[in-house]
């Protein structure tokens, strides 16, 4: 019985959090394939990410990065 609940908290627990996870990054960052237009994160959101990533780039070399790999759009 006790295998059980802890078995069912368990699978509680992850489907909540993988449901927060989309829903935090769903909305106006989601991808609507009405019009095929990508409403992801912008550049200026990303940079701390890819100064992480990225350390020895700078902000030109890495908005050029992001351009090559999301586009204008």
């Amino acid at each position: 019985m006790k295998k059980k609940l802890v078995t069912i908290a368990l699978a509680v627990f992850f489907v909540a959090g993988i449901g927060n996870v989309v829903f935090a990054h769903g909305g106006a960052h989601g991808f609507d394939p009405g019009n095929g237009v990508h409403n992801g994160w912008s550049f200026e959101e990303m940079v701390p990410f890819m100064k992480d990533m990225h350390p020895n780039m700078n902000q030109e070399q890495m908005e050029q990065m992001y351009q090559y790999c999301h586009g204008t759009n």
